[in-house]
């Protein structure tokens, strides 16, 4: 018997375009084995069947929808293909020629895969496993996304963050198929040479979903009214994406992270690109004082890039405080008609919030500022219509208009 779950009667009317999650509180009963291998049927209270998904027994999202009707048996493997299918027919492809290889292939529910993220390094992929019915069809994934006699993928690297493990309730070590695990990963962004830690490292090694929002960025540095003497800042460089791009565009740039395994890939992909000499790198604590000799300013724009600070609704007022703390600093630091790109890749910390940090620096530090530009992810992050807890990456641009 398959697994049935009963839509809870006081849970109100079962919308199927609020999103693909179903809640355990939202669920009156289950019938059937606890098995996350196997496809779930959500049923009303009178045995009408709304929908088939991937049950998780142990956790607080039970069941993630599929559809209305039974999947295929071959559903996992066709909807890997239209992603990709999907990526390529957008011009992304790790071709030797390609301008750009690296991209994401596969973005959860976006593209009805929840638990699964998959990463394109150029000749290498991560895939990111985060629920039970993903860890249970692991070796069907491997399959499917591992290298094959003729093709240019070299391996296939899978892993599962511990604290989705734990959630969800499956084990899944780090595994690599192909070729032996390499220290890094190396992939082009726009014909710039990148590479960052291979796993276990950030997530699954680097932030695609920005790539994007880096060429924006750079392009807006060239307007008259920015300083084109006076330096960029990159506040939480990583690997150093809007580094190197601001470099590329001419720019002198400062880019900081705590990190020093960040900071030394970020030094090798400026040398890497010939941009060494536009680059100074300072180990920093963003959310610290900031107080290097090379973070004094004036710069003519910033990027405040930090971690995820807001898992839960809880922590909303504390994260948006600490953010509005370093936009302070950074906007008493920064040049007339310069530019500040507040990011957040907390879904719980939306483009409001970041509105509201903002203006609670510019009321401490005296600096009116209006925003210009609202980005997200680029379109190999889809979401699924309707799926709230998809969104998750805002950048809020703001720019120096006057003092008060």
């Amino acid at each position: 018997m398959s697994p049935r779950l009963e839509w809870r009667k006081s849970a109100g009317r079962f919308d199927r375009r609020a999103g693909p999650w179903v809640r355990r509180k939202q669920i009156s009963r289950v019938l059937g084995p606890p098995d996350p291998g196997a496809i779930a049927e959500l049923v009303d209270h009178r045995g009408e069947t709304l929908g088939y998904g991937l049950y998780s027994p142990e956790s607080a999202i039970i069941l993630r929808l599929l559809g209305q009707r039974p999947p295929a048996a071959d559903w996992l493997e066709r909807r890997l293909d239209a992603a990709i299918a999907g990526r390529a027919a957008m011009g992304l492809g790790a071709g030797a020629n390609a301008s750009t290889t690296g991209y994401r292939e596969v973005n959860s529910e976006g593209d009805g895969l929840p638990g699964l993220v998959v990463d394109r390094f150029a000749d290498w992929r991560v895939a990111q496993i985060t629920t039970a019915p993903m860890a249970a069809r692991v070796e069907a994934l491997v399959a499917h996304l591992g290298p094959r006699p003729g093709d240019d993928l070299r391996g296939l690297i899978v892993l599962a963050p511990e604290s989705a493990a734990t959630r969800e309730g499956f084990d899944l070590p780090l595994r690599v198929v192909g070729e032996d695990a390499p220290s890094e990963l190396r992939w082009r962004e726009r014909g710039l040479s990148m590479a960052a830690p291979a796993p276990p490292a950030q997530k699954t090694g680097a932030y695609h979903d920005q790539r994007d929002n880096r060429a924006h960025f750079a392009t807006l540095l060239g307007g008259e009214a920015i300083d084109p003497e006076l330096p960029v800042l990159d506040l939480g460089c990583h690997v150093g994406g809007f580094a190197l791009a601001a470099a590329r565009a001419g720019r002198r740039v400062v880019a900081v992270d705590q990190s020093r395994d960040a900071l030394a890939h970020a030094r090798k992909n400026a040398a890497a690109n010939g941009l060494q000499d536009r680059v100074e790198f300072v180990s920093a604590d963003m959310f610290g004082a900031l107080d290097h000799d090379a973070l004094a300013g004036p710069f003519a724009a910033a990027v405040f890039d930090p971690p995820k600070i807001a898992s839960s609704r809880r922590d909303l007022d504390r994260a948006t405080g600490a953010m509005a703390r370093t936009m302070t600093t950074l906007l008493s630091r920064l040049a007339p008609a310069g530019l500040l790109a507040a990011c957040s890749c907390s879904h719980h910390l939306g483009g409001d919030a970041l509105d509201r940090a903002l203006w609670s620096a510019a009321e401490r530090s005296g600096r009116a500022c209006t925003r210009v530009a609202s980005w997200g992810p680029g379109g190999d992050h889809p979401v699924w219509p309707g799926h709230v807890e998809g969104e998750y990456l805002r950048v809020a641009v703001y720019q120096r208009r006057w003092d008060s």
